[in-house]
């Protein structure tokens, strides 16, 4: 065999070798696009169904065993959101930008929101800042754990 094909034929095996990563790398920055914008997509659901009062909507998002920390610092149950989201005097709500980190099957959300809510008769607006955590069971993305902060 001539030596310059033998030299094409390594040559080419490097490339190969070296390229095999590259594009599985780049195969995977694609899924995790396509599951942060999932996750994206997530959030805005939850927070409508805040803003439409809709516990049931709440309920597709949030696993059964979710717990969160509110604003005020107590621990919620999803039974305890639910029953909030039912009762609620929130107007408006306007979602801010957010942040997704993947580690797997389970994922980190971090972002923010203003919500204008009816408070003794008056409008007032807070902006917020929180971290969810959802987890991928069952083939299905659902947040089992937030924390969330008011920002004055």
């Amino acid at each position: 065999m001539p030596r310059a094909l033998i030299a094409f034929v390594g040559l080419l095996a490097i490339f190969l070798a070296a390229a095999q990563p590259l594009a599985a790398q780049q195969a995977s920055s694609n899924s995790d696009a396509a599951i942060s914008q999932t996750l994206q997509a997530i959030e805005r659901a939850w927070l409508n169904a805040e803003q439409n009062h809709d516990a049931a909507a709440f309920d597709t998002v949030v696993a059964d065993d979710w717990l969160a920390i509110a604003p005020d610092g107590k621990i919620q149950t999803k039974a305890d959101r639910a029953a909030e989201i039912k009762t609620a005097q929130l107007v408006s709500a306007t979602m801010g930008e957010m942040k997704v980190r993947l580690f797997g099957d389970t994922a980190v959300v971090m972002g923010s929101d203003d919500e204008t809510a009816m408070e003794n008769e008056k409008r007032v607006t807070n902006h917020y800042v929180w971290t969810d955590v959802f987890v991928k069971r069952n083939g299905k993305w659902l947040a089992v754990a937030s924390q969330t902060a008011q920002v004055k």
